[in-house]
């Protein structure tokens, strides 16, 4: 690990010497005011000093090749000689070894195929028309969640074989059932007195994008006063990119670096008509980065709180992220990358167990474009066979 001390005129600067040196993957370890020392400097322009650290052998992997488990071993031995070398071969051997080994993904493999196999034979079992079985089975391959799925075709089987046989009915009579299971916000939640909007989430689903694609909507079609906080100064590259969009939108932006300093930039927006706050991704395996987050929320109680995930993560880690956030009282679900997935069953699964609405749903990187309110009547349908959510043209 390499940690270096640099000093600029104002937080841009230091950031922009930080990344020439250590490039955009360095970590921010601490960001702070400083006077210079003597009487001269008590009488001067406070400077910024950042403490950035970055690790080095991920530099030297990253410089070996972008993708190193293809690479060979004689390659690495006849490129690098040094200890940063054998640590790069024990690493790549630990993948090949993996790759060599592929036993345990066949099995894997196996197993999942069969227990498909058997959920198709139970619904088989099960009185149900032709027509309702090839129903409950496009539900399956949307990956909704069993018990949904039972709870559906206990219904359907207490229908008479006439009324199973009808495709308009059974479309409608699972649209319905399916209706009960999940919930969208409400348009007058957009009326009411919470002007901060918080974003939290884990990494990498585009809380930062996404937040600007609302704050574009708000600012240039609804005409509202929006202003930018970011507490998400652990990389370089998370502030940079929010005040790109902060300088194209004509949003003004605050970086916090503390929570101590979250009341002090609410205070400093208090002529906006919302003010968004976007956070750093958290892992929700670690819990003392959660703790910081639960921290900076309980500073500001009166916010709406977006909860924002990837429409493409699979359940059993959305269960977890939930579970991780499950000590949050209120918040909206927002899910992003709907044209990154073929299927739509975390809509539906999320919305049931946590009973908590969904707000917006995205499917590109357009902003202020590739975002929508969500829609309970379109998700419904796109989990019955309609391709609704596509890629974005450009």
């Amino acid at each position: 690990m390499k940690v270096k001390r640099y000093i600029g005129d104002n937080v841009q600067d230091a950031y922009q010497k930080v990344k020439a040196e250590l490039g955009r993957d360095a970590v921010i370890i601490n960001t702070r005011k400083i006077r210079k020392k003597g009487i001269r400097g008590f009488f001067s322009k406070p400077v910024i000093e950042v403490v950035a650290a970055i690790d080095e052998y991920e530099r030297v992997l990253d410089n070996h090749s972008k993708n190193y488990s293809t690479m060979k071993e004689d390659d690495i031995k006849e490129s690098d000689n040094s200890r940063e070398s054998e640590k790069l071969l024990k690493e790549l051997k630990l993948i090949n070894n993996k790759e060599e080994s592929p036993i345990d993904n066949e099995f894997n493999e196996i197993k999942t195929m069969l227990n498909k196999v058997y959920k198709v034979i139970k619904a088989d079992e099960k009185n149900l028309s032709e027509l309702c079985r090839e129903y409950v089975n496009r539900l399956r391959n949307e990956e909704v969640d069993e018990e949904i799925i039972d709870n559906i075709i206990e219904k359907i089987e207490k229908l008479t074989m006439d009324l199973q046989n009808n495709e308009d009915f059974i479309r409608d009579f699972i649209y319905n059932l399916l209706s009960e299971y999940i919930t969208t916000e409400k348009k007058e939640e957009d009326n009411n007195d919470k002007k901060v909007i918080v974003f939290i989430g884990p990494t990498g689903v585009g809380k930062t994008t996404t937040m600007a694609k609302l704050a574009a909507l708000y600012s240039l079609s609804m005409h509202k006063k929006v202003g930018f906080i970011t507490s998400d100064t652990y990389r370089i590259a998370a502030v940079e990119q929010l005040r790109t969009y902060s300088d194209i939108i004509g949003i003004p932006l605050s970086v916090i670096y503390s929570p101590q300093e979250f009341n002090t930039a609410l205070e400093g927006f208090k002529d906006k008509d919302i003010i968004m706050v976007d956070t750093a991704g958290r892992s929700h395996k670690d819990k003392y980065q959660l703790a910081e987050l639960k921290h900076l929320l309980d500073i500001h109680m009166e916010s709406k709180i977006y909860l924002v995930m990837s429409a493409g993560t699979k359940m059993k880690d959305c269960r977890d992220i939930l579970n991780s956030y499950s000590f949050l009282e209120d918040y909206n679900l927002l899910f992003t990358k709907l044209d990154e997935t073929s299927t739509y069953g975390i809509l539906l699964n999320t919305s049931y167990i946590t009973k908590r609405p969904l707000s917006y749903l995205t499917y590109g990187q357009n902003v202020p474009d590739d975002i929508e309110v969500a829609n309970k009547s379109k998700i419904i349908n796109a989990l019955l066979g309609d391709r609704i959510y596509e890629r974005s043209s450009s």
